[in-house]
């Protein structure tokens, strides 16, 4: 392989854009190619960047760029027709969340893998940002005891509503909170009772009270309502048998136990959980292997759970998935 990995991009809105503009600020990468259907922000976006190679069809820049590796962040009903193009070319895969639009879709994703000499790596971002990692290290390091519960809250402003209007809040950010409860506790949702206000719209909020195989409690709530991006930051908090942990991100972790303390987040090194995810995935396309910290297999788990979730509030009872 060359000195500079070669990544193409499918996707040129906000977060492609993002992925976009940080895989031209490292050093290791060239962006092979750029394609998006709206020709002005293909246009604008390839200028910006100084690609040479941007088209409106995924398949076509595939075919002429011949790209090392693909990140996949067009919008959601896209993904598994386009990973599948692309892992049947052998080309290694980073897949915005959510990978698919069910259980269904992550099974195609999982079979085209298994068939392909390239490989997916999930976009769950938050497995990537350091504040996450080291709640998440402490929760499962004892210090505190066995964990009991997670506790997540991801609330959004209101125009998420109005730009992903055929998207689930479930899939589009509740999601990382179902991937960081299953990270955290290494189980799946067993059973999950649900509840939607107002249940008609997604400018709403969504509760979730659920308990996974080994007994733990998992609550979360997801609300697209804030008028503003003054939104509440979002927040964890892992409750074990001799202590808790709670994230306020952007703010501070609080240990309260038996060795109490607080970690001051503002006072940290910086933390780019865009670029080390992007680093990571450059490393396993540059190495040949999938670079690990999430796999499809518990993408799907995610998935699993978020039909469950949608089930339950949209039937108005308890559910099992």
């Amino acid at each position: 392989m060359a000195d500079k990995v070669r990544i193409a991009v499918a996707g040129a809105g906000r977060f492609g854009r993002e992925h976009i503009r940080t895989l031209a600020g490292m050093d290791d990468v060239a962006i092979a190619g750029i394609a998006e259907p709206d020709e002005a922000a293909r246009r604008d976006v390839a200028a910006a960047h100084d690609v040479e190679t941007a088209a409106a069809d995924i398949g076509d820049i595939l075919e002429r760029t011949k790209p090392d590796g693909l990140v996949i962040a067009s919008p959601a009903h896209t993904h598994v027709q386009i990973a599948c193009m692309a892992l049947a070319r052998n080309i290694p895969i980073l897949l915005e969340k959510p990978v698919g639009m069910s259980v269904a879709d992550a099974d195609l994703l999982i079979a085209a893998e298994k068939a392909s000499r390239g490989f997916v790596l999930p976009g769950h971002i938050l497995r990537f940002a350091a504040p996450y990692r080291t709640t998440i290290a402490i929760a499962q390091s004892g210090e505190i005891g066995d964990i009991l519960s997670v506790s997540a809250r991801n609330h959004r402003d209101d125009s998420h509503a109005a730009r992903y209007p055929d998207i689930d809040p479930v899939l589009m950010t509740m999601i990382h909170d179902i991937d960081l409860a299953i990270w955290a506790t290494g189980s799946v949702l067993a059973s999950v009772l649900a509840c939607r206000c107002p249940p008609e719209t997604f400018r709403s909020e969504t509760l979730v009270l659920g308990k996974d195989a080994r007994g733990c409690l998992w609550q979360m709530s997801n609300a697209w309502t804030y008028p503003t991006l003054d939104a509440p930051p979002d927040r964890l908090e892992i409750v074990c048998d001799q202590g808790s942990v709670e994230l306020e991100f952007g703010s501070r972790i609080r240990v309260s136990g038996k060795h109490s303390r607080s970690i001051d987040l503002k006072a940290a090194a910086p933390d780019n959980e865009l670029r080390n995810e992007l680093a990571a995935f450059v490393a396993g396309v540059r190495a040949g292997t999938h670079p690990g910290v999430v796999t499809l297999a518990e993408a799907r788990l995610g998935l699993i759970a978020a039909e469950a979730i949608v089930r339950s509030f949209t039937l108005g009872e308890m559910v099992r998935p």
